[in-house]
């Protein structure tokens, strides 16, 4: 019976396939809209401060409630001697025994208190006062932890491609390398180039493992971000631009920005409702000077010159010696400083928009004269000046300059790219704007 022999080419595809469903199992690809829809749904620290807003909702809910009705009973006797009987006044017997209770005493009362001034109105608004500021906390909480994983997805894309360039390099460093030292063998080449290329293979491989280092760290910042099970490998489809062509990503006046800055920043709702809150403070204050009053209906059966009375009566506080003066005066500073930390708050946001717009034009004027050209060029130039000191035609010193400054230009454009994308995210998070990221 004839064998059959797979076709080499065969052979080869299928173990390629399996190794690419090897990588799919064990590393997460995902794009920028994707890792942000997972953010929202897993992160922890975002589960935990939204039930601050269910908290907050849950004050309203109490700051609603009438105050209890008290209780009291009184005077009551479990038992009577003989001299009480002699001596006291027989009551009718109870629950139809014709002896049981006809020498028992009680008194009872109840009492309700009824806030005055409008103290409960004023309550539930400092709650809802409250809740909104809940509202506002969260809303910066979410602006500061997507821009913080934007920025994060940033640098691992940055760490990710300056690996992938130290390891061609390194690959081509190592080739060259085995082959010099061949030469160096044969005695064609002296040992200081050869101790030359080897001190710079040594250098490429400490710094790729640094990055791999920094790489996996930022993975597992990543990981914990996203909640994710632990040992994912994550990896993201390109955030920076191929044609590298970083320019404004809007027409928006500077002016315009810090308006929208004024309207849209959580921090400045919070810094307003801080002011609203104080007011609101001043107002429950004076309502507190206003004594409460408290109604009551008692009962007494036998503690009267009337048999089973049934009264009523109130209660209230003389305002004589504390009309809760020190608490207003205190609210009225409150609401004084409060209003002067508002400006500062104003005026610092109209600084911060202004700064974080003037770095984000510098950041994309780095690239007024970089295009994929300039950059195709720069990666043909290193392929070429590899295969030309491979032939000998350039010295080793021509080949290690190129090299040195090579690996310095490819890390400065992506460390640019990952600064303008940066410089972008702070620039949408001083604004509170949705600015679209190029891409």
């Amino acid at each position: 019976m004839k064998k059959r022999t797979l076709n080499p080419l065969i052979l080869m595809f299928c173990c390629c396939l399996n190794v690419l469903q090897a990588q799919t199992q064990d590393t997460l690809v995902l794009d920028l809209e994707q890792a942000e829809h997972l953010l929202l749904k897993n992160n922890l620290s975002l589960l935990a401060q939204q039930l601050s807003i269910d908290i907050a909702e849950a004050e309203v809910i109490q700051a609603k409630v009438w105050p209890n009705p008290t209780l009291t009973v009184d005077e009551m006797n479990l038992w009577a001697t003989d001299y009480q009987k002699r001596t006291g006044e027989a009551q009718p017997s109870l629950f139809g025994s014709e002896s049981f209770g006809r020498y028992r005493q009680v008194s009872a009362q109840i009492e309700q208190v009824f806030e005055t001034a409008g103290k409960r109105k004023k309550r539930i608004a400092l709650a809802k006062v409250s809740a909104q500021k809940a509202q506002a906390y969260l809303e910066d909480f979410l602006l500061s932890l997507k821009t913080e994983f934007r920025k994060s997805i940033y640098a691992f894309r940055f760490h990710e491609g300056y690996t992938l360039m130290l390891q061609s390099q390194l690959t081509s460093l190592e080739n060259i390398v085995k082959a010099y030292q061949k030469q160096y063998d044969q005695g064609n080449v002296n040992k200081a180039e050869l101790i030359r290329l080897q001190a710079s293979l040594l250098s490429i491989k400490d710094e790729l493992i640094d990055e791999q280092k920094t790489l996996n760290e930022r993975n597992e910042e990543l990981v914990v971000m996203l909640n994710l099970p632990e040992g994912t490998r994550l990896s993201f489809h390109p955030v920076f631009q191929r044609d590298y062509n970083y320019q404004l990503p809007f027409n928006y006046t500077l002016n315009y920005l810090q308006e929208e800055a004024l309207k849209n920043r959580p921090d400045i709702v919070l810094s307003n409702l801080e002011v609203k809150q104080t007011q609101q403070e001043l107002s429950y204050e004076k309502a507190m000077a206003v004594p409460d009053l408290a109604l009551s209906v008692g009962y007494d059966r036998g503690g009267n010159i009337m048999r089973d009375f049934i009264g009523v009566g109130f209660s209230i506080d003389l305002p004589f010696f504390d009309r809760n003066k020190g608490n207003i005066k205190k609210a009225q500073f409150a609401v004084e400083q409060q209003h002067y930390q508002n400006q500062h708050k104003l005026l610092e946001v109209r600084e911060e928009v202004r700064r974080k717009y003037q770095n984000f034009l510098k950041a994309a004027q780095f690239f007024d004269d970089i295009d994929a050209e300039y950059i195709e060029g720069v990666d043909k130039t290193m392929e070429a000046y590899t295969e030309y000191f491979k032939l000998q035609n350039i010295n080793i010193i021509t080949y290690m300059d190129f090299l040195e400054s090579y690996i310095d230009t490819k890390r400065t454009i992506l460390e640019n790219q990952q600064e303008y994308l940066d410089d972008l995210e702070e620039l949408k998070y001083s604004t509170g704007l949705e600015i679209n990221t190029p891409n």
